[in-house]
């Protein structure tokens, strides 16, 4: 489903969860990074996988531990962190969110 370095949107996707996806995806593009959307993991599409660091990115609005915990366990591959996006505080101005979206980005 995955094209490297290639922003995939499905069909159902909401627009503020494309919108924290592509922002989030022109981040880590910018800094250089081989990156994945919408990656098959098992049974699921990780929304972001930055083959540079070996990270998955999960963007969440849902807020609760229980369904990060599920999110992490879903998407655990050997060799990979898992980092889940918590998107509930996402602000609409487009530069506020690349800066919000920033603090999750695991360094290189």
């Amino acid at each position: 489903m995955s094209w490297l370095n290639h922003l995939t949107k499905f069909s159902n996707e909401p627009y503020k969860h494309f919108m924290a996806k592509s922002s989030l995806f022109w981040v880590l593009r910018k800094m250089k990074h081989e990156v994945a959307t919408e990656w098959l993991v098992g049974d699921g599409y990780a929304d972001i996988c930055d083959k540079t660091t070996r990270t998955l990115y999960e963007i969440e609005f849902q807020v609760s531990a229980k369904h990060f915990a599920e999110k992490r366990e879903q998407y655990n591959i050997t060799g990979y962190e898992v980092i889940i996006v918590n998107c509930s505080k996402l602000p609409l101005n487009i530069n506020e969110m690349k800066r919000f979206l920033e603090q999750f980005i695991l360094p290189d």
